[in-house]
């Protein structure tokens, strides 16, 4: 039985260090108007048409949010 707690402790703390990893190599500190053409250059190479739509009303959201800054 303490090996039972034990081991499910051990379980427990490797997967929120897991996501707490994860986590922090998802993180990004770019800040997207400092590059503006990278998503319309996003949109142009997408694969399908659905990806070319989605890409496009990113683009044109975050430029014009940039433009307010």
């Amino acid at each position: 039985m303490v090996n039972n707690k034990i081991l499910r402790g051990i379980t427990i703390l490797a997967a929120i260090g897991l996501v707490a990893i994860l986590a922090w190599l998802s993180s990004t500190d770019e800040d997207p108007c400092a590059n503006p053409q990278s998503d319309i250059s996003a949109a142009v190479l997408a694969d399908s048409e659905g990806d070319q739509d989605a890409l496009t009303n990113r683009a044109m959201l975050m430029k014009s949010e940039c433009a307010q800054q």
